[in-house]
């Protein structure tokens, strides 16, 4: 229940007053009731007088269709009892200063302003002593909006004080209000921001997952088609490739390059004998040990065609391609792959054909494999298991 003060019932009617058209007078009547949608007015006064003829005065005052609602205290420590329960939605405070104490209305002020951290609230002190209105100090270092004098309390008065002090509340709810639209629309807009900036971050980190499988699929494709399926080693596709490159590239630098043509002796009766099965096992084996031979990041060997075989040897010499044509026989020697239906050896054995050159651009780069070609039928018109070097004659 709101405070009542037991004074306002013992009143005589002697002491009872009425309103004038100017002057506010007062009286017993009670004040209307209204709805909780009204704006609220908080007299704190210890004179029950006051109550009364302010309330008079603005009882049927109607702002944007609001009526007004009036909350009484009388006094200080009543005044801080309401508030604690009622400054929220409060509009206006009409507070007198000399109470229980002489500054009991400038402590309410600084309960409200310091305590409650209440700054909406509009406080117009007030004072029927015009002797002890307050200093400058006062109005400079205490947060209220108007002063008054209680001898000023016209209906003209009051009403232009009630109506400016809620039209500046509604101002500043209304701020209020936008700022924290704002704060909230800010907040969601960084929310909405960080889940950009994470949906953003998942997707960069899918689409460098993405593209690391997309190069990955590209090598593999890659090595695929450079590759040949049953022994590993480059297919002919890539032979031509890298055949071109180094042609291009040594005939600038006028730079030698070897070429090893390779034939399985008699591999069609081994296949014939021992089953296609085993016939890709022998041609795996005679890649792997050809490639081992090989130290040269730059050299390469090729499955040429069926059961031959391809090494190209960037920056060397005929002697030095010959050496290496001999290390690949041995090799293959020593691997014991037995070969019952050859006319040459009871194991597998080679022919080879070596050619050698110093690319020239306005030579075909299939020089070089034509000459190589020749040096290989040569040793297999010799008996095979051998090899044998192009010379050109001319």
């Amino acid at each position: 229940m709101l405070p009542t003060n037991p004074k306002l019932h013992n009143q005589s009617p002697q002491e009872r007053v009425y309103l004038s058209d100017d002057m506010i007078c007062f009286s017993d009547e009670d004040p209307e009731v209204t709805s909780l949608q009204d704006w609220k007015i908080m007299i704190i006064d210890d004179e029950p007088d006051v109550h009364r003829a302010t309330q008079l005065a603005l009882q049927n005052v109607t702002f944007e269709n609001r009526k007004l609602t009036f909350l009484s205290a009388y006094s200080a420590k009543e005044g801080k009892e309401l508030l604690a329960i009622a400054h929220t939605d409060t509009a206006l405070v009409l507070l007198d200063i000399v109470m229980e104490t002489n500054d009991a209305g400038l402590r309410i002020v600084q309960h409200i302003r310091e305590e409650l951290k209440n700054r909406q609230i509009r406080i117009i002190l007030r004072t029927g002593h015009p002797g002890e209105a307050p200093d400058e100090s006062v109005i400079l270092n205490y947060d209220i909006n108007d002063y008054k004098l209680k001898i000023e309390l016209t209906r003209q008065n009051l009403l232009t004080t009630a109506i400016a002090a809620l039209r500046s509340y509604r101002n500043i709810n209304t701020i209020e209000q936008q700022r924290l639209k704002l704060a909230q629309t800010l907040q969601h807009l960084q929310q909405v921001q960080f889940q950009l900036e994470e949906y953003t971050h998942r997707l960069e980190a899918k689409v460098a997952q993405r593209t690391a499988a997309l190069e990955n699929a590209n090598r593999e494709l890659h090595r695929l088609a450079i590759v040949d399926d049953l022994t590993l080693v480059a297919n002919r596709r890539r032979f031509d490739e890298y055949w071109q490159q180094q042609w291009q590239f040594l005939a600038h630098q006028q730079q030698p390059i070897s070429l090893i043509l390779i034939d399985v002796d008699y591999f069609k009766h081994y296949n014939d004998y021992y089953g296609h099965q085993a016939g890709d096992e022998c041609l795996w084996k005679v890649a792997q040990a050809i490639s081992s031979v090989l130290n040269r990041p730059t050299d390469l060997i090729a499955r040429y065609g069926g059961e031959e075989f391809a090494v190209i040897l960037p920056y060397t010499s005929l002697n030095g391609a010959t050496k290496v044509a001999e290390a690949i026989a041995a090799e293959i020697y020593s691997l014991n792959i037995p070969h019952h239906q050859s006319k040459v050896s009871d194991r597998v054995t080679l022919s080879l054909g070596i050619a050698c050159i110093v690319p020239q651009l306005e030579l075909s780069p299939k020089t070089a494999i034509a000459f190589a070609d020749k040096a290989l039928y040569q040793a297999k018109s010799q008996g095979r298991d051998r090899h044998c070097v192009y010379w050109d004659s001319g």
